[in-house]
């Protein structure tokens, strides 16, 4: 029964985490427990106890008197996270680089390989299916760059930032006209600083820098990327 019941807790805090990372929940949503009951169908228990874990995510917030409520999201909040990650980012980068042997290599070279052969967003006839696709490949080799680290908890909070950085991402692309603009329906991406984000070069030089273990090409690189992913979410939330 103790197994049974932990079993439930889990899969509650999962499929709540996983809506509420996609939106499916919005930010700032009350989650009165019989609402929840009746949309997921786990019991009070259950469901309170993955409430309480998922306000140690940072994903839910307890509001005295008014119980609990998914996170909200702000551009501050945002740029905080790109600004937190961006330290981690660089410390499993530069220990990958240090120990990273030969089959850390080799996944480098395989999961630029296929990143590079899908359909760019930054191209006119990249459609919404290309660019899942290549935000899959993306994630591949962003993980294979940092897979030689050796420090769990800095992967740990790199991993939680990047979760709220998509949360955050999907967020604006609902709530703001500007972001929604950049959707797939005519087969491109509408902003130029956006566009130009996505361009194959980049992660080229990136994939050379880090196999040839120049830390300090790496860091410039990655400062470059991240400067200008925050500048456009600057530029399109100051448009609303």
């Amino acid at each position: 029964m103790h197994r049974e019941k932990f079993s439930k807790v889990d899969c509650a805090y999962e499929t709540l985490k996983n809506d509420i990372l996609h939106i499916k929940i919005a930010p700032d949503f009350p989650l009165k427990i019989n609402w929840l009951q009746e949309t997921y169908g786990f019991g009070s228990t259950p469901l309170r106890e993955a409430l309480s874990r998922l306000e140690g995510d940072y994903l839910v917030k307890l509001i005295p008197n008014k119980g609990y409520y998914t996170a909200p999201v702000s551009i501050e909040e945002l740029m905080e996270l790109y600004r937190s990650r961006r330290i981690f980012k660089l410390q499993l980068l530069k220990e990958a680089m240090l120990f990273g042997d030969n089959n850390w290599e080799s996944e480098i070279v395989r999961t630029h390989y296929l990143l590079a052969k899908q359909t760019s967003p930054s191209e006119g006839k990249c459609s919404y299916e290309d660019y899942i696709a290549w935000t899959q490949a993306h994630d591949a080799f962003d993980n294979a760059l940092i897979s030689a680290h050796r420090s769990p908890w800095a992967s740990h909070f790199h991993i939680m930032a990047t979760n709220h950085i998509r949360r955050q991402g999907r967020a604006f692309r609902i709530l703001m006209p500007n972001f929604e603009d950049q959707k797939f329906s005519t087969g491109t991406i509408q902003s130029p600083t956006l566009r130009a984000l996505y361009a194959t070069d980049r992660y080229t030089d990136l994939r050379n820098a880090v196999l040839n273990r120049n830390f300090e090409q790496t860091e410039i690189l990655v400062n470059k990327h991240l400067d200008m992913v925050m500048a456009t979410y600057n530029e399109l939330h100051n448009k609303n």
